[in-house]
């Protein structure tokens, strides 16, 4: 699953999510729908939670067919009337019992996130969808001294700020940040570290995500993308394998040497361990 935000590196990576293959599938947030869709882009999914009957109708107001909307129960009547594609409603103010369970079952007694597109997303794709690997795109959660947040510069009000709170992002850059989007990262990071393992989570923003927390993988995203390419590639390897013979011979093949450091090669085996996860999900 791959979660696209709106936020600015977006305008960079968006080239990366063309072509991707069958095995990956795209849930974009309601601002970043129609930039992709502009850069040739069909999303599996939109997600949209709002009940704003200014932005969210403009958002939604395009060839949506062949989409399937991710709505609220609160999402405004006139954006839900000009959709074309399906629409799964889910339950984000509250929470049945017979979904209760299930979300007892994945995550323990944790307590689950909510509060943006991103954050119910990453719900959809691991619990309710049960993916394995995740990776989050234009998930930065955070901006430059000036709030220009957006890929798309028309995607969404620029509202004025009246009070904004220094940050140190991924790369080290000395960024600005919300109580709101602070608290998304907090969520997101507890989320996955819960489902960690069987869940494998990517970042390719270089916000904030990831900063603190071990299980969330920071890599570029040409290299996220060959990497769950590859993991595919294995994953097919091993499910033709016609015994258990071939299906260690081709382990064998993918376990790292111990001609490196040791650092190197627990990163590696690391690496491997959660190819294999992949492999058996």
């Amino acid at each position: 699953m791959v979660l696209v935000g709106a936020s600015p590196c977006l305008k960079d990576d968006v080239k990366y999510l063309k072509n991707l293959g069958d095995n990956f599938c795209i849930i974009c947030a309601n601002s970043s729908l129609r930039f992709l869709l502009s850069n040739g882009i069909r999303p599996d999914y939109c997600i949209c939670l709002d009940s704003d009957d200014v932005d969210i109708p403009q958002h939604l107001d395009c060839d949506s067919k062949g989409i399937t909307l991710l709505a609220s129960s609160v999402v405004c009547k006139k954006a839900l009337d000009n959709w074309k594609g399906e629409i799964y409603f889910m339950p984000y103010y509250s929470v049945p019992e017979k979904l209760r369970s299930k979300l007892r079952h994945r995550l323990g007694r944790s307590v689950f996130c909510g509060g943006n597109s991103m954050t119910q997303a990453l719900y959809v794709a691991s619990v309710v969808f049960g993916s394995k690997t995740v990776m989050f795109v234009a998930n930065e959660y955070c901006f430059d001294a000036v709030k220009d947040y957006y890929a798309d510069k028309t995607a969404a009000k620029q509202e004025p700020l009246n009070t904004i709170y220094p940050c140190v992002d991924y790369k080290g850059r000395e960024r600005w940040t919300l109580p709101a989007l602070y608290n998304y990262v907090i969520w997101t990071e507890k989320v996955c570290n819960d489902l960690t393992p069987p869940g494998f989570f990517i970042d390719t923003s270089y916000g904030l995500l990831g900063k603190d927390c071990r299980s969330i993988h920071v890599m570029p995203i040409s290299e996220a993308v060959k990497k769950v390419k590859e993991a595919f590639e294995i994953k097919v390897r091993l499910n033709s394998a016609k015994n258990e013979r071939q299906r260690k011979k081709i382990i064998k093949e993918i376990t790292p040497k111990r001609d490196k450091s040791e650092v190197q090669y627990y990163n590696v085996f690391e690496h491997r361990e959660r190819l294999l996860q992949l492999a058996r999900g």
